[in-house]
């Protein structure tokens, strides 16, 4: 599959995806802390998804400065694991 299909099926899913949804998935990556940074999360994975996909460094210090260190450690690992595995 290539870049622009990754993205496409994205903006799908994210246009869909209810909060509920969205914290259910955090917890079940080990990703939920509380809910302040769930919906610091998604307001991300809503508003800046696209950057994120495209490594923009600018919107990854961002989101560093608003969640905790160890959270940001494990979705940025989340993120190159994900990036490995589809090529992308």
């Amino acid at each position: 599959m290539g870049d622009a299909m990754y993205k496409n099926l994205l903006k799908q899913w994210i246009a869909n995806i209810q909060r509920e949804d969205f914290i259910r998935y955090l917890k079940m990556n080990q990703l939920y802390t509380s809910e302040e940074e769930a919906d610091t999360l998604y307001r991300f994975l809503k508003e800046d998804w696209e950057k994120l996909y495209d490594g923009n460094e600018e919107t990854f210090l961002r989101l560093k400065k608003e969640v905790s260190e160890k959270t940001y450690q494990k979705l940025y690992t989340l993120y190159e694991e994900v990036k490995k595995k589809y090529h992308i």
